[in-house]
């Protein structure tokens, strides 16, 4: 029989450091050394394998990665291609080298501003923040093609913006206050005025006969700046008149004002086919204000706002409408 199948009491026995019911020494070393052993190797994997410690390596899809954050290849490549000015293909192996250093050292500044807080203080860097938020909200309107059905519904749904621009050139002749003249004479003078103005007589020779002022004429103005020179007051006047047709004398603080329209181009609708450009970036102007306002209005929801007491008629839906516009 060999030592280590000894009995005991006729029964065979276990070696001494064997048995879990005895203290031994060795058993107790050849435990701690397994457990070490088997520390060091879960410790290890989880070294090389931890979210974030694969330093060695740079996913495909990735330029570089800086403290764990990527810079992506179709950001190197668009901010590459927007500095040269030429495709990915024909830019030199300098240029790269150089965009993609510009893109590192951009950041790890951006990383800095962030442990430093600049974000919370410094109003450029708050700027930009928005700006990437907005330009990612919007991304998709941005990036995507409506379809022709989609363009032509908004054509239909906004047609009066789709037309060309009025034009008009008028006379304004201008009869001016008078200390020794009663507004009903006065009244009575710029009637007599228009009167010969509708009769056709020359309107050198009633400017002559009623001591009229001719105000500067801006010939063929378009609507939005005869509206600038005229006043809101005698543009509402005469923007439907016909040409020749002479208005009522228009009583102002200066005197008043004898007008006659010239000549009227009135607005004419554009077919869909002649607005289709403009009816694209309008529609994806809209398309990015209500991504935009869904955003907002997420934002708001998850968070809590107070306004100050003196600021309690503060409406944001109100507001944001009129910034839409």
């Amino acid at each position: 029989m060999s030592e280590n199948s000894a009995t005991i009491d006729g029964k065979s026995a276990r070696p001494r450091f064997m048995k879990a019911d005895q203290v031994s020494s060795t058993r107790a070393l050849v435990l701690y050394a397994l457990g070490a052993l088997i520390g060091l190797i879960i410790g290890g994997i989880g070294l090389f394998n931890a979210r974030g410690t694969q330093t060695n390596t740079v996913p495909p899809e990735d330029m570089a990665v800086v403290n764990q954050v990527p810079i992506l290849r179709s950001d190197f490549v668009a901010q590459l291609e927007s500095e040269t000015g030429l495709t990915f293909d024909q830019t030199t192996r300098e240029q790269k080298l150089a965009v993609l250093n510009e893109m590192v050292r951009e950041e790890l500044l951006v990383q800095r501003a962030l442990e430093l807080n600049f974000s919370e203080t410094d109003q450029p860097s708050r700027d930009a923040l928005v700006i990437s938020v907005e330009n990612q909200a919007i991304a998709e309107a941005t990036t995507s093609q409506p379809t022709e059905a989609d363009l032509q519904k908004h054509y239909n749904d906004n047609i009066k913006k789709y037309e060309t621009q009025g034009e008009m050139t008028v006379d304004n002749l201008l009869l001016p206050k008078s200390e020794g003249r009663s507004d009903s004479e006065a009244q009575t003078i710029a009637s007599q005025a228009a009167a010969d103005l509708r009769n056709n007589v020359n309107v050198d020779d009633v400017i002559q006969k009623y001591g009229l002022t001719r105000i500067k004429t801006y010939d063929q103005d378009f609507y939005f700046a005869a509206k600038i020179h005229l006043g809101d007051k005698i543009y509402n006047t005469i923007v439907g008149y016909k040409d020749g047709t002479v208005a009522e004398p228009i009583s102002q603080d200066d005197g008043y004002h004898v007008v006659r329209m010239v000549k009227n181009t009135l607005p004419k609708a554009l077919t869909y086919a002649e607005a289709r450009p403009q009816v694209l970036t309008d529609y994806k102007t809209a398309q990015q204000t209500r991504l935009m306002n869904n955003t907002i209005n997420f934002l708001r929801n998850r968070s809590k706002i107070l306004i100050a007491d003196d600021y309690s008629d503060y409406n944001p839906d109100k507001l944001d409408e009129g910034t839409a516009k």
